[in-house]
């Protein structure tokens, strides 16, 4: 198994490959402006995510990646977003800066359909340091052509571009987008020459999700149901969560990620200021061949995540008098 991590840590930069290139996080329904722009702005409060994920514990070079969001409207038919990623897996790097902008077309009830995009850039890199100096495991061979004489950290820039619609309303949101639409071949340079080539796939998304008002005596519970699916039309994905939340004070649910995991959570509210913080944790209970103690035997994954949303002020009332008008 830590041949295969190797393997696909430089396989992704020395070929061109269509294997889906999607990072992982169980809180995607705590982030559904990551995957679509057209999620910016719907919630009328300024928020802000964090999400930092350790994945596969006990495997060297086990992916590790975080998650910093943000998405605010400017009005009610306005909204902006931001999202940084930053993911490590072995020796290879990327790093990824979005900007997002959505169109809100309101209905009655409260109901909305957002339109959005979202552009920026993907960084991808390999650091070979980590493969000199003596600390070259045993299971790596430096003979190899695409280690031989490289140091340092070799990367390539590129942009990116993103689409995205979704639909809102008082219990259900429905969203449907993709990313990576600047997909190509990212050629690396060393010494004047390029010695190594990847390729970016498009990746495609659909998500939802439902609150579910329950009350048992003074005890309120919301259940929320939610998925994710997400696909390269080489590789395809699918997550389904089940969330209840108590009396807005806490949360317990499960995930099942389709051949991978096994998931539980648990979340608190924890009042900040006049706004509350969640933090989340989740525990990926690994199902796949990856946990099966011959191959090495993944220890899971862990998740944090905590999210904080600012209510904005609301404008005061400005009336105006003029002492002509009397009373």
């Amino acid at each position: 198994m830590r041949k295969i991590l190797i393997a696909f840590s430089l396989v992704t930069l020395s070929l061109t490959g269509f294997a889906q290139q999607d990072k992982q996080l169980t809180h995607f329904f705590f982030n559904n402006v990551t995957t679509n722009p057209g999620a910016a702005g719907t919630n009328d409060n300024i928020c802000f995510g964090l999400t930092l994920r350790n994945q596969w514990t006990g495997f060297p070079g086990n992916p590790k990646t975080g998650a910093f969001t943000f998405s605010t409207g400017l009005t009610p038919h306005n909204g902006i977003g931001m999202v940084v990623i930053a993911d490590q897996l072995g020796a290879s790097s990327d790093f990824t800066f979005k900007g997002s902008y959505s169109r809100h077309f309101l209905f009655s009830g409260g109901r909305s359909l957002s339109i959005g995009v979202n552009g920026g850039f993907i960084s991808k890199g390999i650091n070979f340091n980590q493969f000199s100096n003596g600390g070259v495991p045993t299971y790596v061979d430096i003979t190899d052509p695409y280690l031989a004489g490289q140091a340092g950290l070799v990367s390539v820039l590129k942009p990116d571009l993103g689409a995205g619609i979704y639909y809102k309303a008082e219990r259900l949101y429905f969203g449907v987008s993709g990313q990576e639409l600047l997909a190509g071949t990212l050629k690396y340079n060393a010494g004047g020459a390029n010695f190594a080539q990847s390729h970016i796939a498009r990746h495609y998304y659909l998500t939802g999700g439902y609150t579910y008002p329950l009350n048992a005596g003074t005890t309120r519970i919301d259940l929320k149901p939610s998925f994710l699916l997400k696909s390269d039309l080489t590789a395809t994905q699918f997550d389904f969560n089940l969330l209840a939340e108590i009396n807005s004070a806490f949360w317990v649910g499960a995930t099942y990620r389709y051949q991978d995991a096994a998931t539980a959570l648990l979340g608190a509210f924890v009042p900040v200021g006049d706004n509350k913080l969640r933090i989340g944790y989740a525990y990926d209970f690994t199902t796949s061949g990856l946990g099966e103690p011959k191959q090495g035997g993944s220890n899971g994954s862990h998740e944090i995540y905590l999210g904080y949303c600012i209510k904005k002020p609301v404008p005061p009332v400005v009336k105006y008098w003029d002492p002509t008008w009397g009373y």
